[in-house]
């Protein structure tokens, strides 16, 4: 690998990783090499003949030799490669056994879990992109793990960014068949529509001119006398957002309100797929939205003040909305 930018995708994953080793003194070398020797311990006691993927970097000005292992995980079937979007889920264990946190709300409950992702999985990752620039040991252990599978592994606190060691079993729930993820999030959405026989009121491109990121709206209530919303307006609506996937029956919902409530947003500060859709609406109206990550939250996603995923990275998400009143915002040519 020609980089040393060995953080790069697997502290996406990383619940219990939160910061580099603190052991920075004339030591950490000498605990490094030990906690090599127990990775190595540990994996063998678990597979005889585990995957292992070597790296190097320099870490406080010294040039190491790292590894990641693969490990109980089954060799043939159909694999992603560099690029490809995978659906995954994963369990995050001490040595010992113990559950530290789990994409399974169900399994990732109890004294001393703290989820990562607070709505659970399964989560959409891209593989590496450039293996000649990235070091990315997380790919490199999901691209050798077959669709529908399940693979445990195991990295230095040092590549994991974690004060302890920890191991992970992550299943490749499915390989992404498009090659453009814009086009498999409007096959998702297209399939949702279809599946639920809503029909599209209004298409919103994200740039004017083009249709390459795209909202789509399903009127579910109409009012032909109501106040068209203007895109500088505060807009007080109910509403409920939910994660489109196609591996849950149930769509994770990160927002929810009771039937009398509202929530006052001004538009501007909204994500895309909000700001440039309820413009399309009136006051008494109701709507479906649905409209790809680029238009919501993006790879980065969105989080708690504690770190914790509420919206995944690449989360293409659906609102259901009823705006209740709109009103002009007075600064807002200000």
């Amino acid at each position: 690998m020609k980089s040393n930018y060995w953080v790069m995708l697997l502290c996406l994953l990383a619940s219990g990783f939160i910061g580099c080793s603190d052991d920075d003194g004339d030591n950490w070398k000498k605990t490094f090499e030990d906690e090599q020797a127990r990775i190595k311990d540990f994996v063998y006691s678990k597979d005889s003949d585990p995957k292992i993927f070597k790296y190097h970097y320099t870490y406080l000005k010294e040039y190491i030799e790292d590894y990641a292992y693969l490990f109980n995980y089954q060799k043939e079937g159909k694999k992603a490669t560099y690029g490809d979007f995978v659906w995954i889920n994963y369990t995050q264990k001490s040595l010992t056994g113990s559950i530290i946190d789990s994409s399974d709300p169900s399994v990732a409950v109890g004294a001393g879990v703290s989820p990562y992702y607070t709505l659970g999985g399964p989560i959409l990752m891209q593989m590496n992109t450039d293996a000649e620039k990235y070091i990315d040991p997380l790919s490199d252990i999901l691209m050798n793990i077959p669709e529908g599978t399940t693979g445990s592994s195991i990295v230095s606190s040092i590549m994991s960014l974690s004060s302890a060691l920890v191991y992970r079993d992550y299943t490749v729930e499915s390989i992404v068949e498009e090659d453009n993820l814009l086009d498999y999030e409007k096959s998702m959405i297209g399939r949702y529509f279809a599946d639920n026989n809503l029909d599209v009121f209004k298409e919103v491109p994200l740039h004017e001119g083009k249709t390459d990121t795209v909202a789509l709206i399903a009127k579910t209530k109409e009012n032909a006398s109501g106040v068209f919303v203007q895109a500088t307006d505060s807009v007080t609506v109910w509403a409920e957002g939910r994660i489109l996937d196609e591996l849950n029956p149930s769509l994770r919902q990160f927002l929810k309100m009771d039937s009398d409530d509202v929530v006052t947003w001004y538009l501007p500060d909204m994500i895309k797929g909000i700001s440039l859709t309820l413009p399309e609406l009136k006051v008494g109206e109701e709507a479906t939205i649905l409209f790809s990550s680029g238009m919501g939250y993006g790879y980065r996603g969105s989080r708690n003040y504690d770190g914790t995923y509420v919206v995944p990275a690449y989360s293409t998400l659906l609102f259901k909305v009823k705006i209740v009143d709109t009103k002009e915002n007075p600064k807002k040519d200000k």
